[in-house]
């Protein structure tokens, strides 16, 4: 299981962004033990060249809506999930696309002579919402990956939040809705992290993009890691390590140590790796642990009533690169 205590609840989790923005390694890194949904190939790519282990990946991975439907019943009534702890849908926006395709040759032919073109809409609109619940009442942690939208009108004219990339803007904040976490994966170049400087943005009061986090730990500059974002919530999740790399959390705590007692974290990485002869992605997997802790416990040394400094974050987090407008009515 992959909390450590029985009585926490499983999460569901709705990660989006561009292409290549980790969002894949970051789900693997937060749940190893996961049974990963998605194109083999690529799932397993991604864990062995990031983060040095071969991922448990379902031999019948789901390549539509429809499949993933069935799949997501047979673990759910066998409880073969529970072995694992987690399940990580990846490149769900892929399943969407190509479930269109296959709704669209399936579409019925209506008086006119002409396939019904919203018949693959309402199927979307029903599968989505099937996912949803199952995913939700599963038993395990969830996460879905996704590519991003961005905001804009829907055929109605309809202002539509950023979020999810699905075929229907009416149905981009169908998923989240359901989800504890909602975040979208971005580069922050003033991000400590030496290697890769991703973070999560979330900010609910945003009426731009779908964002949202029931643990109360997530900003709009969240480090890129939600592993130590559950793990630094009150809920306190510990979660599983890949059998025999129990030592990462050690490694992360000293980088952590470091950089609440002012260390940069290149200061406090060097000096944490200094003489350790394990695998360099084991280690870099650590060291990142280590900054995304250290940077979540300084922010948590903060008072819920210090204001002045939610301004100034606030008045940082500009830097970020912002979306385009909305088209005019």
């Amino acid at each position: 299981m992959t909390t450590s205590e029985g009585a926490l609840p499983p999460v569901m989790i709705t990660v989006y962004g561009k292409p290549k923005n980790k969002k894949t390694s970051d789900a693997l890194a937060t749940f190893p033990t996961a049974l990963c949904l998605g194109v083999p190939s690529a799932v397993t790519l991604v864990a062995q060249n990031e983060l040095g282990f071969t991922p448990s990946v379902h031999p019948s991975s789901p390549r539509t809506l429809p499949d993933l439907v069935r799949l997501l019943h047979h673990l759910s009534d066998s409880g073969d999930a529970k072995a694992y702890g987690a399940i990580i849908i990846d490149d769900a926006s892929h399943l969407c696309q190509q479930s269109m395709l296959y709704w669209q040759e399936k579409a019925p032919v209506g008086r006119s002579g002409k396939k019904d073109h919203f018949y693959q809409y309402q199927e979307l609109n029903r599968h989505l919402l099937e996912i949803s619940s199952l995913a939700r009442h599963i038993g395990v942690h969830l996460l879905m990956t996704f590519h991003e939208r961005m905001p804009g009108s829907n055929m109605d004219g309809r202002f539509c939040p950023g979020g999810p990339d699905v075929p229907s803007r009416n149905q981009v904040e169908t998923i989240p809705s359901w989800c504890d976490i909602n975040v979208r994966a971005m580069i922050d170049p003033t991000y400590p992290d030496p290697w890769f400087p991703s973070i999560y943005y979330c900010d609910p009061a945003d009426p731009e993009w779908v964002t949202g986090d029931r643990t109360g730990v997530c900003y709009n500059k969240t480090p890129g890691n939600l592993r130590e974002v559950l793990r630094s919530s009150r809920s306190n999740y510990k979660l599983d390590r890949v059998k025999g790399l129990e030592w990462q959390d050690d490694v992360a705590d000293t980088v952590a140590a470091a950089m609440v007692q002012g260390a940069s974290s290149r200061e406090a990485v060097t000096a944490a790796t200094s003489g350790r002869k394990e695998a360099q992605l084991h280690l870099r997997w650590a060291c990142q642990d280590g900054i995304a802790r250290g940077v979540l416990r300084l922010r948590a040394q903060r008072s819920l009533f210090d204001f002045v400094a939610e301004e100034a974050a606030a008045d940082n987090a500009r830097s970020l690169s912002l979306p385009p407008p909305p088209p005019a009515s």
